[in-house]
């Protein structure tokens, strides 16, 4: 079964005065976008990128080797399931994010874990929980999540999703399918996390992408 990776960037920017978050900058080289995509294509048969028709030309001008999909907003249930179909693997990257720091390909790492759903896992520091899908780890093994629970206090938030021939789980009345990872586990998938290096940054906000750029000075 081919492994496909999908990067769904076709929201509203609007946290950020309408620029597309996917392009901006982390070198002088590369996009966000840019990295997600050469680091899925280390291990996947194919990337997919869906974004909206405005901002086709932006995605075009990066010359990148992958499919493109014209998708206007909607969740990230709908774009992910809009975007593959039940014969393929699904590694989700959130093209708004960056780990800095990292001394591996985060994707090859969760590719190594025989996990039916991985998620890629980094410490939750204080200033971000209750915000993000927030994970409780046990040996590798996800026992609990919890989605952007105020009162949750769980040390791990995850970050990337591989999901192993699940495409007809993903329930698209769920804005997010990480609002169906406690479902999983409640169900008996085998639901595993892998902690790669580096420190996730979430660039969706003037406020992270200000402290990236601090913490690469």
């Amino acid at each position: 079964m081919a492994t496909i990776g999908l990067l769904p960037a076709s929201g509203k920017a609007s946290r950020i005065g309408g620029i597309p978050k996917f392009c901006l900058p982390i070198s002088d080289e590369r996009s966000l976008l840019q990295w997600h995509v050469e680091q899925m294509l280390e291990v996947c048969d194919e990337v997919r990128v869906s974004t909206r028709s405005a901002w086709v030309p932006i995605v075009q001008s990066m010359d990148m080797n992958i499919k493109l999909i014209v998708k206007e907003p909607s969740t990230m249930s709908d774009a992910v399931k809009f975007m593959s179909n039940n014969n393929e693997n699904l590694l989700i990257g959130m093209p708004d994010t960056f780990i800095i720091n990292s001394t591996s390909n985060i994707y090859k790492e969760m590719i190594k874990s025989d996990g039916n759903v991985v998620l890629g896992a980094w410490k939750c520091h204080a200033g971000i929980k209750g915000r993000v899908g927030q994970i409780k780890i046990e040996n590798d093994n996800v026992i609990s999540s919890m989605d952007k629970d105020p009162n949750c206090d769980y040390d791990y938030m995850w970050g990337t999703m591989l999901l192993r021939n699940m495409y007809n789980s993903i329930d698209i009345d769920k804005d997010h399918p990480g609002k169906q990872i406690q479902d999983w586990i409640n169900s008996g998938i085998n639901v595993k996390a892998v902690r790669p290096t580096g420190n996730y940054m979430d660039i969706g906000t003037l406020n992270g992408l200000k402290q990236l750029y601090k913490e690469m000075e």
